[in-house]
């Protein structure tokens, strides 16, 4: 049982029920997923995380966890140390003042991405280009198919990717997913069935999906590093393709695993593909039938 104090949660105390055991030794791998986006979504909205076993993900979480306890913060949030607002105002400005915060924050975050990189956890990106998304949603077709707001897509999209992967593997592997708890959680949570039956390929390995509180999970935390870096990313690539490549490969080094963005030409194929479907069954289309990546 967890008491009311603390302020962290471990996966070993709740990773059976999500992902299910035998003998003590995790049968699926874990997938940890976030989101990010540039302000107001004017850009950019990026859906991104990382996939590994479960004795990965806990020694991951133990080392994260330690690097955030010798500042004295409770959780990792990306934006927050870099703007230094909010938990990071409170646990670093308000304490040593601005100076010293952004000293101590600057190292904090390359401690963590030093850390995430020397882990043997696969990251996955998303990106939708939103001028795009909001141009193919406008069209005739696409308004029959796309939604306003691509959170859920993104997800499906994301979740495409890993599953597409793990279908390759020689002996058959269950992905759990786990995503950031907020206000959408149940929009995705209600979607799962939906996206399994329309997507059978991808069902045969997708195993639960779940929201978690990311301030009590290390994972959702190291989550949300690769969806802001996702999304610093796609803002870099139109100015400079070769150095925005080249950092985000730097960081991760040979833990890079797909990269995909969603320009028009993509979400038409998308469209395309779904649209007599949705036209033909009407409010009981259900999921988007996702393309081959």
């Amino acid at each position: 049982m967890v008491c009311a104090s603390q302020t962290r949660v471990f996966l070993r105390e709740f990773a059976p029920f999500f992902f299910g055991c035998e003998h003590g030794v995790f049968c699926v791998l874990g997938f940890y997923i976030d989101d990010s986006a540039d302000q107001k979504r004017k850009t950019v909205f990026s859906v991104a995380g990382f996939v590994g076993e479960g004795d990965q993900w806990f020694e991951a979480e133990r080392s994260w966890n330690a690097r955030l306890e010798r500042e004295g913060l409770d959780y990792f949030r990306t934006y927050d140390c870099l703007a230094l607002e909010n938990h990071f105002q409170e646990k670093l400005v308000d304490r040593h003042g601005l100076t010293t915060a952004r000293v101590i924050a600057d190292a904090v975050l390359r401690d963590l991405k030093a850390l995430v990189a020397a882990c043997p956890l696969y990251a996955y990106c998303f990106g939708v280009l939103m001028d795009d998304y909001r141009l193919v949603a406008s069209e005739p077709d696409g308004k029959i198919v796309l939604n306003e707001d691509p959170y859920i897509f993104a997800h499906h999209l994301l979740i495409g990717l890993v599953l597409d992967d793990a279908n390759k593997f020689s002996r058959r592997e269950i992905v759990a997913f786990i995503y950031d708890e907020n206000s959408k959680a149940k929009l995705l949570q209600d979607s799962w069935v939906g996206f399994k039956e329309q997507n059978p390929n991808w069902a045969n390995s997708a195993g639960t999906l779940a929201p978690l509180d990311d301030k009590k999970h290390a994972p959702i935390q190291v989550a949300d590093l690769i969806a802001n870096n996702t999304t610093r990313f796609f803002l870099e690539f139109p100015n400079d393709p070769e150095a925005a490549k080249a950092k985000l490969k730097g960081w991760l080094k040979g833990n890079l695993q797909r990269v995909v963005y969603a320009d028009a030409r993509w979400l038409r194929e998308v469209v395309a593909g779904n649209v007599e479907r949705f036209k033909a069954l009407g409010a009981n289309a259900g999921m988007i039938k996702m393309p081959n990546t």
